[in-house]
């Protein structure tokens, strides 16, 4: 196994107790209003730091920027009132800092992968489901046999019979579709085939088998489940930077992004649309094709 990169976790638990209580202390003033714009500036002042030297040690903690958390908060924030309230979406997009329900659907359809009325019934309908299950119609056909590039990932801190994780993402944040992923269950090691060309953060996430679905995917309480992250990964003209790379999981902390993919469970639907003989709803349109992608990459 060749010698690697600083993960950013490893650049993180570099960092000293001030810089990183300065950050948890930002993010607990941006949880704590999600609807307000929380500039740059006004962020830096709370770590008592210069906007430039806050966005560096922000990055390096959190590996995004301020702009990007608090927009994947706000959107795992619609996502749990989605699942957990009645409110309509009107309402939750208001109560998340969106003042437009057009650019509030857009973001949120970005970002998880499905419209947030279509994230609430396919919540609603998954929510009674083991991740047994769900993994299971979510996993991919075995490939042919062929020449495909692929990244092992080893696990550290994977107990045994927990569930574990790992996409490749475009940034520190889970969300979207993955470029590539796989699940490891009964082994500490798994193999990824790589996805298309470009600069991936590879993230886990380790949980036990019952753990529940719905607040696995919508809450982001501490001891739910367990987090690790590699990068940066380099996939060019089909070949990866790493043969293999090696993730150490940890629990998560105030400074680790929101959840906000919901691909294993968009993925699991559609699989069982496809083997149903009624037709797959108009609605579905858009979390087909990214299921598609999710079952030819993983």
């Amino acid at each position: 196994m060749r010698t690697r990169e600083k993960s950013t976790t490893e650049q993180a638990d570099g960092y000293d107790d001030h810089r990183l209580r300065a950050v948890e202390q930002v993010l607990v003033k941006i949880r704590r209003d999600l609807s307000r714009a929380h500039s740059l500036d006004d962020l830096a002042q709370t770590a008592c730091f210069s906007p430039f030297h806050f966005l560096r040690v922000f990055r390096v903690i959190t590996a995004t920027t301020p702009a990007r958390f608090l927009a994947a908060l706000r959107i795992a924030e619609a996502k749990r009132l989605l699942a957990a309230t009645n409110l309509d979406i009107t309402t939750i997009c208001m109560q998340v800092g969106y003042t437009s329900l057009g650019t509030f659907s857009h973001q949120f359809a970005r970002h998880v992968g499905v419209s947030p009325r279509k994230f609430r019934r396919l919540i609603s309908e998954m929510s009674d489901q083991s991740w047994e299950a769900v993994l299971a119609a979510a996993a991919p056909p075995p490939r042919r046999a062929g020449r495909t590039r692929k990244l092992r990932v080893r696990f550290n801190g994977l107990e045994p019979g927990n569930i574990a994780l790992v996409g490749l993402f475009e940034s520190g944040i889970p969300q979207g579709w993955p470029a590539a992923c796989a699940m490891a269950r009964e082994s500490t090691e798994v193999d990824m085939v790589a996805g298309p060309d470009g600069v991936y953060m590879a993230l886990a996430m380790s949980f036990a088998p019952d753990a529940d679905i719905e607040a696995l995917m919508t809450n982001d309480l501490p001891n739910q489940y367990l987090v690790g992250s590699y990068g940066h990964v380099h996939v060019e003209d089909g070949h990866v930077s790493e043969s293999s790379i090696v993730i150490d999981l940890r629990p998560r902390r105030p400074s680790d992004p929101p959840i906000v993919f919901a691909s294993p469970l968009l993925a699991a639907q559609e699989s069982r649309h496809d083997a149903a003989p009624e037709s797959v709803p108009v609605g579905a349109a858009r979390a087909s094709a990214g299921s598609k992608k999710y079952r030819d990459l993983a």
